[in-house]
């Protein structure tokens, strides 16, 4: 009985291998700590949360990453080449004012040599604000002549010019807040109350 417990205590306790001469020796827990070379197994050293080298990306890695990260670079460079359009942040429920390209295109058309571009305002309350990149978009509603009117606006796009906050809060005229990232219930209420226009 008190050898097959001597087996099994020996079965059962942590190994530590030594490297002497080409020969592993096995020992049980000693007192005498083993060097970092001596050791199978390093548990530590250089870990993810103590890295300070930058990470390796490698360029077989899944094209869906690759793919975001050629998205951010380019909405990067859309903000710096249009930054009159980020210039005001606007929110959820604001009535805002966006100055864009109706006609001549984002160059202009020549017209008896010259170019030319027909600016249209348009004016709405933000429903809601979908961030995807490149095709991030606004959704304006208004009441012109008393029809509503729903338009969703790409905010990237080259053709918008410039964005104006006419009032904040204009959905509850400031008496609480807009606690919803969509406002799509508006249009089963009353549509003066997304109405900005004065005509």
């Amino acid at each position: 009985m008190q050898a097959l417990a001597t087996t099994a205590s020996r079965r059962l306790a942590p190994m530590a291998l030594r490297q002497t001469g080409g020969a592993a020796i096995c020992r049980h827990f000693s007192s005498e700590p083993l060097s970092l070379e001596d050791m199978p197994y390093l548990h530590h050293g250089e870990r993810p949360r103590n890295r300070t080298n930058p990470k390796f990306k490698s360029p077989r890695k899944k094209a869906s990453k690759l793919f975001e990260e050629l998205n951010k670079e380019a909405v990067e460079k859309s903000k710096e080449a249009n930054p009159a359009i980020w210039k005001e942040d606007f929110g959820v429920g604001d009535s805002i004012e966006i100055q864009m390209v109706s006609q001549g295109g984002v160059d202009g058309s020549l017209v008896s040599g010259e170019k030319t571009q027909e600016m249209e305002k348009v004016r709405g309350v933000v429903l809601g604000i979908v961030n995807r990149g490149l095709s991030s978009s606004v959704i304006l509603r208004d009441v012109v002549y008393g029809e509503p009117i729903e338009r969703k606006i790409p905010m990237h796009s080259p053709m918008i010019k410039d964005v104006t906050v006419l009032e904040r809060n204009f959905i509850f005229k400031g008496k609480k807040k807009v606690k919803r990232s969509k406002l799509y219930y508006f249009r089963d209420l009353n549509p003066l109350l997304t109405k900005v226009s004065k005509y």
